[in-house]
């Protein structure tokens, strides 16, 4: 059995290095594997340097530094999928979640809240961002990252604004929600992606066709939020603020 040397073994990672692997632990891992081949294969009185020259493309097509390239593809991907994984998964059940939760409301049975928070909640908190994250991943062009972007937070928004109206919770009522995700809507997403891609031949017509969509929803929520009370709706409230100050005024005289 060969026994490498200091020199030797430090002469092995020294070309690792220079080969263009960088990563630290690439590199000790390949020295090992190599080292433990040279060991058991290289006879005592073989050549070294002539048996590590014949060992050292088992590791390679062309180049050792492509390894290191696969390795950090497998990284990368492992992730990858563990979101993707992730994202389908919390979809469906916020999905199920929210359809659930709209029944029961419908049917005034308990646990409609629970239901529509957790699919709302679900929808606007984890599955969108998951999104997000993996349309950044799969798009190279700066333009459609920054539109999936803007889109991620618009949905964000018209969630959360859902789930404050339906849940009748402060805030709800003077429509900041809407009206923010309108205006990012009308100002920023509906131009970049319209000017953008019109200068494109290809996208031109789609362009032109998804941009009237999109003002046209954006203009069926803003006709959808209250920004003034109705007449009717402060006449109620008048009304029902009178005959609290009767009622009050009746307990006192009693008293």
């Amino acid at each position: 059995m060969y026994t490498l040397s200091e020199q030797q073994i430090d002469l092995i990672l020294n070309d690792i290095k220079s080969r263009g692997v960088e990563m630290e632990d690439l590199q000790l891992n390949l020295l090992d594997h190599i080292c433990c081949i040279i060991e058991c294969e290289l006879e005592l009185d073989g050549n070294f340097e002539n048996f590590y020259q014949e060992i050292i493309p088992r590791f390679f097509k062309k180049e050792l530094k492509e390894i290191e390239e696969e390795t950090i593809f497998l990284l990368t991907f492992k992730n990858y999928y563990a979101m993707k994984k992730s994202m389908i998964r919390t979809g469906v059940i916020s999905v199920i979640a929210l359809i659930a939760g709209s029944f029961f409301k419908i049917m005034h049975w308990p646990g409609a809240s629970i239901l529509l928070v957790l699919g709302i909640g679900g929808i606007s908190l984890i599955f969108l961002p998951l999104m997000f994250l993996l349309k950044t991943k799969d798009s190279n062009s700066k333009r459609d990252k920054l539109i999936v972007a803007i889109s991620s937070v618009i949905g964000i928004l018209l969630c959360l604004a859902t789930l404050f109206s339906v849940m009748h919770w402060p805030g709800a009522r003077n429509g900041f929600f809407w009206l923010t995700a309108i205006s990012i809507s009308t100002f920023i997403l509906i131009p970049v992606y319209f000017f953008t891609g019109i200068r494109n031949p290809d996208t031109k017509v789609n362009t032109i066709v998804t941009s009237i969509v999109l003002i046209g929803a954006t203009g069926l929520l803003f006709t959808m939020i209250n920004l003034r009370p109705a007449k009717q709706q402060i006449q109620i409230k008048m009304y029902s603020y009178i005959q609290s100050e009767e009622l009050l005024q009746r307990m006192q005289r009693k008293l």
